[in-house]
């Protein structure tokens, strides 16, 4: 007996250990984590903006009903809109270089991550978007990753999830050997590209957005 509570309390204390960082603090009933995080909301609105929307910020203003808008992502020190107005089809988003340990511009499984990105849809319901991560690379070309970032804004609480792999990687064949054959990229992970994150609005009014730094990896 004594030995099957000895191994009891060995499993417990191994699964707070493997217990991530970001996640110590708890979540809330939103289905994000509670503590600091960088706040961002992506604003629906039915007309083109006016004037000077330039510097820092926590908003970024997309059509409601498209054409898209790309969201040019910077690489800094910490997290700021640049050009919050994505109505003229363009915005500008500096964001801190998620994977600090990558050296070859490839994402990897054990790669560790330097914050976590959770999402969520608000506003009236039905409204939906898309937003696909790319890059251009030194000859001009776009690429697009074979994956997105899709919500609907249904009726009821909205709770967040956790969409860090879709932002932070781009997942696309850029080999021209006729073979489908997809590698996950990193963001930021090669100076010669440009990196964007591709808006598509079908009604919906407002996305938010909650980057959580992980503490341990500071």
């Amino acid at each position: 007996m004594k030995k099957i509570i000895i191994l009891a309390a060995a499993l417990v204390l191994a699964t707070v250990i493997l217990v991530p960082a970001f996640a110590a603090v708890g979540t809330t009933g939103n289905g994000a984590p509670s503590g600091p995080h960088f706040n961002l909301n992506i604003i629906g609105v039915p007309k083109e903006k006016q004037g000077d929307m330039s510097g820092n910020g926590n908003v970024i203003f997309v059509k409601l009903w498209g054409p898209n808008t790309r969201i040019n992502l910077v690489p800094g020190d910490d997290f700021a809109v640049l050009d919050k107005d994505g109505t003229d089809g363009n915005a500008m988003l500096q964001l801190m270089d998620p994977y600090l340990t990558d050296t070859d511009g490839i994402w990897s499984a054990d790669e560790p991550v330097a914050y976590r990105i959770y999402v969520r849809a608000l506003g009236k319901p039905d409204g939906f978007m898309g937003m696909t991560t790319g890059f251009t690379d030194e000859n001009g070309a776009d690429w697009y990753s074979l994956e997105s970032v899709n919500l609907t804004r249904t009726k009821g609480q909205s709770k967040f999830t956790d969409k860090t792999l879709e932002l932070t990687t781009i997942y696309v064949d850029i080999t021209d050997d006729d073979v489908s054959n997809p590698i996950r990229y990193t963001l930021f992970g090669n100076s010669l590209w440009q990196y964007f994150w591709d808006y598509d609005n079908s009604g919906l009014k407002l996305l938010q957005m909650r980057i959580y730094v992980i503490e341990s990896q500071n």
